[in-house]
């Protein structure tokens, strides 16, 4: 690991533990030793799952597009022992990749990135334990949100530039960009009704659907291109055209690996 990588993490760690300290003083939450286990461990499947099981296809040249389900032990750790623990599991597993080499260089956006992963299922989860009846409403929102922002915004553009080339969207292009988006929607609502026929606990699978969807509109297709734009430079605009495709299908692939994943991980907690 080099000096800059050692320094980068000495910095976050001696960060992480101040708010652990400051969280634990504060809010007189119990660090139990059986809930470090388990939050580290996730940290280091995620961590193996990055690098062992992911796809990275680059756009104009640079590693920019990761295909892959290195989240999940993040969010599953936020959602089975609050923010806090999901905080703890994203930077720990983001120190872990530069630690091992997997990450080359440090950059304080993706560590943020990785600590949000954690925090929003464990945030999502605590709001619908509190307002149980707004769930739904904020469920249609947020898909409101994820695809009208999507079509709107395939809609508005018309062109992309990108190293000296610029890429013409038009009309025939967009309307198989918007129909690929929108595919993906009435095999959701299929599988969710045959399993709601079945063992489908509602509450906890709107739960995981809510937590899938910020991170995706938040994190993969606002947060993460605009990191990449100021590290590469690739426009804006491209990444969140494919990153929204991308997030169409992953939202249904997250939520349902994390819904079973997590039903059968809750007897860890007893």
């Amino acid at each position: 690991m080099s000096s800059s990588n050692l320094t980068y993490v000495l910095m976050i760690s001696i960060a992480l533990v101040s708010i652990i300290a400051l969280v634990q003083v504060t809010t007189k939450t119990k660090f139990e030793l059986k809930t470090m286990v388990i939050v580290s461990f996730m940290s280091l499947l995620s961590m193996v799952l990055a690098a062992y099981l992911s796809i990275m296809i680059p756009l104009f040249g640079f590693p920019s597009l990761k295909f892959g389900f290195s989240q999940l032990p993040i969010m599953i750790s936020g959602a089975l022992f609050g923010p806090w623990w999901g905080m703890i599991a994203g930077v720990l597993e983001d120190l872990l990749e530069l630690a091992s080499g997997t990450v080359v260089s440090p950059y304080i956006g993706f560590t943020l990135n990785k600590a949000l992963i954690g925090i929003i299922p464990g945030v999502v989860f605590l709001f619908a334990k509190k307002y149980p009846n707004q769930l739904k409403l904020f469920i249609l929102g947020m898909v409101a949100l994820l695809y009208g922002s999507s079509i709107l915004f395939i809609i508005n553009t018309s062109s992309v530039t990108a190293s000296s080339v610029t890429y013409v969207l038009d009309t025939p292009v967009k309307i198989a960009l918007i129909s690929l988006s929108l595919a993906i929607l009435p095999i959701t609502y299929f599988i969710y009704r045959k399993l709601k026929n079945k063992d489908l606990q509602q509450s906890l699978f709107q739960k995981w659907l809510l937590s899938v969807i910020i991170i995706e509109v938040l994190i993969n297709v606002i947060l993460t291109p605009l990191w990449i734009t100021q590290l590469y430079g690739i426009p804006f605009e491209i990444q969140v055209i494919v990153r929204s495709i991308k997030a169409s299908f992953f939202v249904v692939l997250n939520t349902f690996l994390a819904y079973f994943i997590y039903r059968s991980l809750q007897r860890l907690k007893k």
